[in-house]
């Protein structure tokens, strides 16, 4: 199905890139001293101001020029969090963290005299930690133990997505961007839950109760109509 797909994808791209090399008298009002584009998603900025509980991870995103038509980019994402509490005897942690990194190939095409649209392909991977920790006293009153569970999960996973979008320049040197992408993903997804006891004194040792885990693999498609807006500057 996916052989399919890109397939079609290609043949497209490829009636595109003819169609843009036979209208050559708008290339003029692209940027034709530039080499790189330096991008920066403003998507994580806008998301924490719509809602706090919200946490995109930042993305920048590096351009190169080899012909005209053509771009290779690279593309770095990451976010770390960590939140502590602690109120008497009980403590509550939680801690995520995401990297990533993908890397693609871009067909351009002048659409107007501020309008640039662009199409291509991505490959992707990326990596997923959390742990979310808590403690508090045995329910029983007559012990001293201090109660708690030790919950981890870890996912990789890789993507291949074709992609389209639109760029809209400012000035020479800044540009706005937006696009889409569908993405064929597969990975694995581990899943670790530990629950303990210890004594309710300083430097005591967990003694571990319980201990299970399993591991769930990922495979399927996944829509992006919107990835947020980038901020780029040509040098």
């Amino acid at each position: 199905m996916y052989q399919r797909i890109f397939s079609g994808l290609f043949f497209l791209m490829s009636l595109a890139t003819a169609s843009a090399q036979n209208d050559s008298s708008k290339w003029s009002q692209l940027d034709s001293t530039s080499r790189y584009e330096l991008g920066l998603n403003t998507y994580f900025a806008f998301d924490q101001l719509m809602d706090q509980h919200q946490r995109t991870p930042l993305e920048l995103m590096l351009r190169k020029k080899i012909h005209e038509q053509n771009r290779i980019r690279l593309r770095v994402f990451g976010m770390v969090s960590r939140y502590k509490k602690i109120e008497a005897e009980f403590t509550n942690i939680d801690g995520w963290s995401t990297i990533g990194l993908a890397l693609g190939y871009e067909w351009i095409k002048p659409l107007a005299r501020r309008w640039e649209g662009y199409y291509g392909l991505e490959l992707e991977g990326s990596r997923e930690h959390s742990r979310s920790f808590f403690e508090q006293p045995d329910l029983d009153p007559e012990t001293n133990y201090l109660e708690n569970t030790d919950k981890y999960e870890r996912g990789i996973r890789f993507s291949l997505s074709p992609l389209a979008g639109l760029r809209f320049r400012l000035t020479s040197r800044l540009l706005l961007s937006t696009e889409f992408r569908l993405s064929g993903y597969m990975g694995e997804q581990q899943y670790t839950e530990h629950m303990a006891i210890r004594t309710n004194e300083e430097g005591s040792q967990n003694q571990i109760q319980s201990s299970e885990g399993y591991t769930v693999k990922l495979n399927g498609l996944r829509f992006q109509p919107y990835t947020g807006i980038f901020l780029n500057y040509r040098f």
